[in-house]
């Protein structure tokens, strides 16, 4: 707990709690990143399960690329909102529920890379097989979850 105590005294941390322009910026930046990471894995997913035709499979690996740079934002932004409150955050239940569900959605996209990489060529004219649109709806779930319990961390404190 000392450390987490240390994040909460750090310099961060509390330049984004005092600061005038610290906690917007990092919220911001997290929203951005939120938005860049979801909506290119929604749109992937959705491409998967048969939606947006005219995106051809072997691009959607490509488009992924921008989804791991929103990411990088997400995970840098969300550290700098961790220093705030790291002591709570550990144990709190929406939080913990949020990591999961961010983790499980980063697992997936970077596997769906892999897939799409390797065998969308072969998808152009029969379409994703069965399995694939499955954990498609699987990721989907997960990134859902990921923002309800994002979002439930301010009120179930």
């Amino acid at each position: 707990m000392d450390f987490l105590a240390w994040l909460e005294s750090s310099t961060v941390a509390e330049w984004a709690l005092i600061s005038v322009e610290g906690y917007p910026i990092v919220i911001t930046a997290h929203s951005i990143g939120l938005a860049v990471m979801v909506g290119i894995c929604v749109i992937l997913n959705l491409r998967l399960l048969g939606w947006f035709k005219g995106i051809p499979y072997t691009s959607l690996s490509r488009v992924l690329g921008f989804a791991w740079f929103g990411f990088a934002i997400n995970l840098i932004s969300g550290l700098v909102l961790f220093t705030m409150e790291a002591t709570s955050y550990v144990s709190d239940i929406p939080f913990i529920t949020k990591i999961f569900f961010v983790l499980a959605g980063v697992s997936m996209a970077a596997w769906q890379q892999g897939q799409i990489s390797r065998y969308a060529i072969d998808w152009m004219t029969t379409g994703a097989p069965t399995y694939i649109k499955l954990l498609a709806a699987v990721s989907l779930a997960l990134w859902a979850g990921a923002i309800i319990a994002g979002r439930l961390i301010a009120y179930l404190d």
